[in-house]
């Protein structure tokens, strides 16, 4: 099977509609019913198949990550599928979902779609995606569960992400500081190393994402977690619960991360990148990220002592990680080479290809029954959590409403920043919810 690699580039006429998310277990949306298409008098042409020119069926797989990250499984394919020729559609994450939207909507599109929980929904309730059920039933309903609806699943799980925060072992050890149990241990953790004269988290909150994952975990630790906040999430997508008034407390506890100087308003000058050197330089003691960051660390500094803690509430546990289920598989509803779309996928259902597949993103785990792999000692200090499956992503419990994450994170930087109170920060989160939910 040989492969092809193809950027999209930037569509400038295209409006943005962003709908990324990963992992968690939401309930099944309420039942829709799509609509089927007018009947003209005349039956529509079928779709003609493609073939290269060694004979061999060509399907089309989009994904928001590079080729280097899915290497050893395109290699894979190209020896469990030899009768299939992959192009491989690179599409930036920024233009992703704007991009596929809009092919899908024209009934056309890429073969295999790479598919965020947000957005599979979106397009299995439009009917854009293929049921795959059977395949499914091989996968565990943690990995399978954000990629139903009505009862059918539509998207196959890759392997999981995680995000925790990465520490420099030497500095803890060098300096007598114990790894912390509980989020005020975490916070004297932090304070020991200022008064070292040592920077104790390296952030990039000129991004939105450290302000929502981070502020999330301890929401997820000291509320979504236990039974007064379970069913905070399918009760916000049906519009039966806000924000503003129930997740109140344990931001103005998890605040301290702001009044405590660990989060500054300089940091909204820095970004992810100039943040990972940081921390890859030995010039602060910790970094949140996930195994994608990994390996850009190392290279950074070979030499470099790290390992990964979870998040922590205000109670001794296991910790909690942010993740959940990686990008899933979807196969278009309208592929001219369906059939082929579906072997691949089927080939990526076996424990040789989440092998292939976790090669390239070590630190993850399997959903498939029967697939497992040995972690990375960068990961040791968060095996309890992982263990222990507290591995979590509220937004994906949204439904629609699931974009609304980077609303939450924008929202979240202008409160950092002093430009708004707390209250009025989940009010604007919530307003931008009950808009998604209203169309």
């Amino acid at each position: 099977m040989k492969r092809k690699l193809l950027s999209v580039l930037l569509c400038t006429a295209m409006a943005a509609t962003m709908l990324a998310g990963c992992g968690s277990k939401p309930a099944e949306p309420a039942k829709e019913e799509t609509a089927a298409p007018a009947d003209s008098g005349e039956e529509a042409a079928e779709p003609a198949k493609e073939e290269s020119a060694g004979g061999k069926t060509v399907v089309r797989m989009s994904y928001w990550n590079s080729e280097d990250t899915m290497s050893a499984m395109l290699d894979y394919l190209a020896e469990a599928v030899p009768d299939v020729e992959i192009e491989y559609l690179f599409i930036d994450n920024s233009n992703y979902d704007t991009i596929v939207d809009t092919q899908l909507s024209a009934e056309e599109g890429p073969d295999i779609i790479c598919e965020s929980p947000g957005s599979a929904l979106k397009h299995a309730r439009l009917g854009y995606l293929a049921s795959l059920d059977d395949l499914a039933a091989k996968y565990s309903d943690a990995g399978t569960s954000v990629y139903s609806y009505n009862g059918s699943v539509y998207a196959l799980p890759g392997i999981s992400w995680f995000e925790g925060i990465f520490f420099n072992r030497q500095l803890f050890e060098d300096n007598n500081i114990e790894l912390p149990k509980t989020f005020d241990e975490y916070i004297a953790v932090c304070k020991q190393f200022q008064e070292l004269g040592i920077t104790p988290l390296a952030a990039g909150l000129k991004s939105w994402e450290p302000m929502l994952k981070n502020s999330m975990a301890f929401v997820a630790a000291e509320y979504l977690s236990t039974d007064a906040g379970k069913n905070f999430g399918s009760d916000y997508r049906e519009g039966k619960a806000t924000m503003d008034g129930t997740w109140n407390p344990y931001l103005e506890k998890w605040s301290e991360m702001i009044t405590e100087g660990i989060y500054t308003t300089d940091m909204t000058g820095i970004d992810h990148d100039q943040a990972l050197e940081q921390f890859a330089m030995g010039d602060a003691a910790m970094f949140c990220s996930g195994p994608w960051d990994l390996d850009a660390i190392m290279a950074k500094n070979p030499d470099l002592q790290i390992d990964m803690m979870p998040f922590y509430g205000q109670s001794e546990s296991a910790g909690w990680l942010i993740g959940g289920p990686g990008c899933g598989f979807a196969v278009n509803e309208n592929s001219a080479n369906k059939e082929a779309a579906m072997k691949v996928v089927a080939a990526i259902s076996t424990v040789e290809g989440q092998a292939a597949m976790w090669e390239n993103n070590q630190g993850g785990s399997s959903y498939l029954e029967g697939a497992s792999f040995e972690l990375p000692e960068a990961y040791n200090s968060a095996s309890s959590a992982l263990d222990a499956g507290n591995v979590y992503c509220p937004w994906n419990e949204w439904g629609a409403a699931a974009p609304a994450h980077e609303e939450y994170g924008t929202q979240m930087q202008s409160y950092l920043l002093g430009a708004q109170d707390l209250s009025t920060t989940l009010q604007n989160v919530d307003a931008a919810v009950a808009e998604l939910l209203s169309k």
